[in-house]
């Protein structure tokens, strides 16, 4: 695995993103902008390992 995709950004935005989507949907009961939020971060971690793979 290459060691760059731990300084990108767009990895933090993924983990950001994951765990707000996490937290609207279990302590809030918001299922729709919680799993959008989930959404989001999993296509910020696509482009992290698309950028890193470049």
């Amino acid at each position: 695995m290459n060691s760059e995709i731990l300084r990108s950004p767009w990895l933090l935005l993924a983990v950001v993103l994951g765990v707000l989507g996490a937290f609207l949907i279990t302590l809030f009961a918001l299922p729709v902008p919680g799993w959008a939020s989930i959404v989001l971060g999993v296509a910020a971690l696509v482009v992290a390992l698309i950028r890193t793979r470049a």
